[in-house]
This record gives structure tokens, C-alpha cells and sequence, in this order.
């Protein structure tokens, strides 16, 4: 299990230098003031959510799925270890935006640790939940395919995203309440959770089924 990890994080590697340049240059915006931070966090879900492509494409051109099912590991280790993979690059994500917080701090800047805390975990869970929408696409349809599905399930999530705030906010000015941030996160974390797991399964039935 853990070489199949390892396997999906040296297929990255090759596209790494590209994200932390990219990355970087969003930090200088974010640390000029171009924008605030929830702003990348937003970023940074867009960013892990792009990493499966890169595995997908090059397990293709090395053409993986015959070489991966001769090894003895069966298709369903092979599936766990990608969605292992996704979540520890959205765990790393979110403590790359704590480090960033932190040498903005250091840098004497004025960091409201509360939001900023709440937007981290944002982009965890944002990064998770549109790996667990996407993953199943992947294995259906291919890296080619899934790429153009990804610019209208991206759609559909910030969708969801708006309509949510909205009707928070309609709901808490008629009851005259507050809802609490934290347990709102909360809230979608085990939604996000309950959902991985369906997706995982969704897409051990796909990779099953797929003939190679």
C-alpha cells in the first residue's frame, strides 16, 4: 500500500515545480494584499483538486493498469492508495496556508487567527469533498474526458457553496441566530467524510469492472 502511495507521489513530482510556482505566485498576491486569504484557500482546493489529472494521465502513458494488476495488490488497494494519496496533498495543503499565516505573522503582519484557522479548514474539507466528486469521474471516463467534467462539477460546487451562504444567511436574519462557523465546519466535515467513503466504493465498483 505504501508503494502504490509512493508511486502516485513520484508521478507528481514531475509536475510539482509547475504548482509551487503557480502557488507561489499566489502567495506574493496574497501577501501584497491583492486579495484575502479565504481567497487562497480557494486556490489551494482548486489546486489539490487538479492532482488526480496528473496521476491519471501518466498512469495511462506508462500504461499502469497492466503492470499495477499483475503485482499482488488487488484493484481495490489500488483505488484506497489514490484516495490516501488525495487527502494526505489536502492535509499538506492546509498546513502550507497554517505556514504561510504563520511567516505573514512573522513578518508583522496582523493575522485574524480565528479566520484564518476557519479558512484552512475550509480548503481541507473543500479539497477533499471535490477529490471525492471528481475521483469517480476519473475512473469512468479517463483523465481526457473527466477534464472537461471538471470545469462543470467545479461549477456545480461553488453553486452549492453560494445557495449554502445564502440560505444561512436568510435563515439566521428570519430567527434572529447565529450559526456558528466552527460547527457549520464541522457540519460539512462529516458530510465530507460520508461522502469519500461512498466515492471510494463508487469507484471500486468502476475500476472492477474496467477491462485493460
Amino acid at each position: 500500500m505504501k508503494g502504490l502511495v509512493l508511486k502516485d507521489l513520484l508521478c507528481m513530482k514531475k509536475s510539482a515545480l509547475s504548482y509551487l510556482l503557480v502557488a507561489g505566485i499566489y502567495m506574493m498576491i496574497t501577501a501584497v494584499g491583492g486579495w484575502d486569504f479565504s481567497m487562497f484557500a480557494v486556490f489551494l482546493v482548486v489546486l489539490v483538486s487538479m492532482l488526480p489529472f496528473s496521476c491519471f494521465s501518466y498512469d495511462r502513458a506508462a500504461k499502469w493498469d497492466l503492470y499495477g494488476l499483475a503485482l499482488p495488490v488487488s484493484r481495490r488497494q489500488i483505488v484506497l492508495a489514490r484516495y490516501l494519496m488525495l487527502v494526505t496533498m489536502s492535509v499538506l495543503a492546509a498546513v502550507v496556508a497554517l505556514a504561510f499565516g504563520a511567516v505573514m505573522a512573522a513578518c508583522g503582519q496582523t493575522i485574524a487567527w480565528g479566520e484564518y484557522l476557519i479558512s484552512a479548514g475550509g480548503a481541507l474539507i473543500g479539497g477533499v469533498l471535490l477529490n471525492a466528486l471528481l475521483l469517480p469521474l476519473l475512473y469512468r471516463f479517463g483523465a481526457e474526458r473527466a477534464r472537461v467534467l471538471f470545469f462543470g462539477v467545479l461549477g456545480a460546487f461553488a453553486l452549492v457553496v453560494v445557495m449554502l451562504a445564502q440560505f444561512l444567511d436568510d435563515f439566521a436574519q428570519q430567527h434572529t441566530v447565529s450559526v456558528p462557523v466552527t460547527a457549520l465546519l464541522a457540519a460539512i466535515a462529516v458530510v465530507t467524510v460520508v461522502l469519500l467513503v461512498i466515492s471510494y466504493f463508487v469507484s471500486v465498483r468502476i475500476y472492477q469492472r474496467r477491462e485493460v
